[in-house]
């Protein structure tokens, strides 16, 4: 038996980005009895490659409610890449009219991809897209990280 794995990378939300199309329930997507505001997005590089991400979100809803506040990565053209990918996740739990701030990291490994002609893991420069919202579809807050050649 053979097994063919044409999608490559474009496997879940990544192909409905990709191709333009548009689930019934994005990746991510929760259901909420509340509401949230993100606010201030900032993007910190960090010393090497990786940055630290932050954004403030507030329940804006008259419920108390958790958030799964998702951070996703646009690569650069040049990498080939599907156009975002989830790189991480933080859940905070708030009572209406509370805010926090949520912070969460992209490390080296997470800017990487495989060099086939290499033969290892590589970080293209160029402008990365910066993403964050409450699931693939629904971004509330976008930055930039530049990195250089």
């Amino acid at each position: 038996m053979s097994v063919s794995y044409d999608e490559g990378l474009l496997v879940g939300y990544r192909w409905f980005d990709a191709k333009g199309q548009t689930p019934l329930f994005p990746f991510g997507h929760g259901l909420s009895y509340t509401r949230f505001g993100y606010a201030n997005l900032a993007v910190t590089p960090a010393a090497g490659t990786g940055a630290t991400v932050g954004v403030h979100v507030t329940n804006t809803g008259t419920r108390p409610g958790t958030e799964v506040v998702q951070l996703y990565l646009g690569f650069p053209a040049s990498a080939g890449e599907p156009p975002r990918q989830r790189k991480g996740f933080k859940t905070v739990s708030l009572k209406p009219g509370e805010g926090a701030d949520v912070a969460m990291s992209l490390d080296k490994s997470a800017l990487a991809i495989w060099d086939d002609v290499g033969g290892g893991w590589t970080t293209a420069p160029g402008s990365y897209r910066i993403l964050v919202g409450s699931s693939s579809r629904d971004i509330r807050a976008e930055g930039t990280l530049e990195i250089p050649r």
